[in-house]
């Protein structure tokens, strides 16, 4: 089993999840010109006590920003875990009709259908810094990118308009756990107004419950750039509370070693999706969704300045509890 697989593999055990268990699949890839993008997810959902209840979802949906008016469009379609088909070598997700492997998506919710295939230009990326944290209790959601950079190739249809798919950027990501955290943040990019090839980034903050009590902010993030993987995931970066969250945006400073990376990351609220994760057990969580977030990030040594990044197609998603939001749903 290669590494990929093997960080695709599918964690959910069917009548083995009392406890209760979410996992997803996913994928984004973004248009050149940063006016579109797709963003694909196969996720389980195990409800804690009840394994047979179990569901397998597939969610599409397109963002789209060329009109006056920015859209998201798409859907999620809901079936029995048993009528879906999971398979570790080669990985596969079968879901709802759609087809996921570790290059490959093909699949179709309502008003959008996708072909993809993609090219991965990176190894496999772990966000936490230890291994044992993929293994034990904490953190109750697990994340890493199998294929954290990718150039994507096929077509997408949205409302009958088709979009052919050439050299677009994209990631291929996987998380899974007892449940979604909390309250977080979880930001990607790989397309950059002016940064050679190979160039990415990825972090995530989130406030976990703990008994009674919420931790304060905690943050992992990585930057790969200049051929060099930049990490801010040790106790000094994990417990910064340089860390500004609100509905639609992203503000921080890590530091770690001699390095520090600052980043602003949001997005417009006509750019998100509203969504709804629905958790194993407790309320579920609202998911501000965008693929076309506009942000900076600075890296420097000491007060030099190594690297500088503005994108308007970075992934952003907040997560959150609090019904007051503004965006409206969409699945």
């Amino acid at each position: 089993m290669s590494e990929r697989e093997r960080d695709n593999e599918v964690r959910f055990h069917p009548g083995r999840s009392e406890r209760g268990h979410v996992e997803s699949h996913f994928l984004k890839a973004t248009s050149p010109d940063g006016k579109r993008a797709i963003w694909v997810k196969h996720t389980i959902l195990s409800p804690s006590g009840a394994p047979e209840r179990a569901t397998a979802q597939l969610w599409g949906i397109a963002f789209d920003r060329r009109g006056e008016r920015p859209r998201a469009i798409g859907a999620k379609r809901v079936v029995p875990v048993a009528e879906a088909h999971f398979t570790a070598t080669p990985f596969s997700s079968e879901v709802a009709g759609g087809r996921l492997e570790s290059t490959l998506a093909r699949g179709e919710v309502d008003l959008v259908r996708w072909d993809l295939r993609w090219t991965p230009h990176a190894a496999p990326f772990h966000l936490y810094p230890f291994e044992r944290m993929y293994a034990g209790r904490f953190p109750k959601q697990k994340q890493l990118s199998p294929t954290p950079d990718a150039t994507f190739g096929g077509w997408v249809e949205v409302g009958g308009e088709r979009w052919d798919i050439d050299g677009w950027p994209g990631m291929q990501g996987h998380n899974w756990g007892l449940g979604n955290t909390d309250v977080y943040v979880w930001a990607q990019c790989n397309a950059w107004t002016d940064a050679p090839p190979g160039t990415w980034y990825e972090g995530a903050t989130g406030r976990i419950r703990v008994g009674p009590v919420m931790t304060p902010w905690l943050s992992v993030m990585s930057l790969h750039a200049n051929g060099e993987l930049y990490r801010f995931d040790r106790p000094r970066a994990l417990l910064s509370r340089a860390v500004e969250v609100a509905f639609y945006r992203w503000r921080f400073t890590a530091a770690q070693g001699p390095f520090t990376l600052e980043g602003e990351i949001h997005a417009e609220r006509q750019d998100l999706a509203g969504l709804v994760y629905d958790n194993p057990a407790g309320p579920a969580t609202f998911c501000l969704n965008s693929k076309l977030a506009s942000g900076t990030l600075v890296l420097r040594r000491g007060g030099r300045t190594l690297v500088e990044l503005a994108s308007d197609r970075f992934a952003l998603e907040l997560g959150t509890k609090d019904p007051s939001h503004g965006v409206p749903m969409l699945a």
